[in-house]
């Protein structure tokens, strides 16, 4: 899965993953990839298996995208396209947006 600090997402077990509501695993997911905690690939690679629940084949297939595709998106490889992106992200009801990178402190 993607990069993360301790304490981070990826520190939860699958099986608690597996049990959260898909609201409560969008947002976990939003705040860790906002925060840095958690890359592209490894949002997508969650998302596709806790909420909805396919094999990278059926997923890539759904998406419109190629099944290499989606792989080296979850594996944070090569340069997806922002299209690639939110046809993935589009299925939960999410895309790519701006986020400022320095924040009044």
């Amino acid at each position: 899965m993607g990069a993360v600090t301790m304490g981070g997402i990826t520190d939860i077990p699958d099986n608690e993953l597996a049990h959260m509501s898909r609201a409560e695993l969008l947002v976990l997911v939003e705040q860790s990839v906002a925060s840095g905690q958690l890359t592209l690939g490894g949002a997508t690679r969650i998302l596709r298996k806790h909420i909805a629940r396919l094999n990278q084949h059926e997923f890539a297939e759904l998406c419109g995208v190629s099944r290499r595709t989606l792989a080296a998106i979850e594996m944070d490889e090569g340069n997806p396209t922002v299209n690639s992106l939110n046809q993935v992200f589009k299925l939960f009801g999410l895309e790519l947006g701006l986020q400022r990178i320095y924040r009044k402190g």
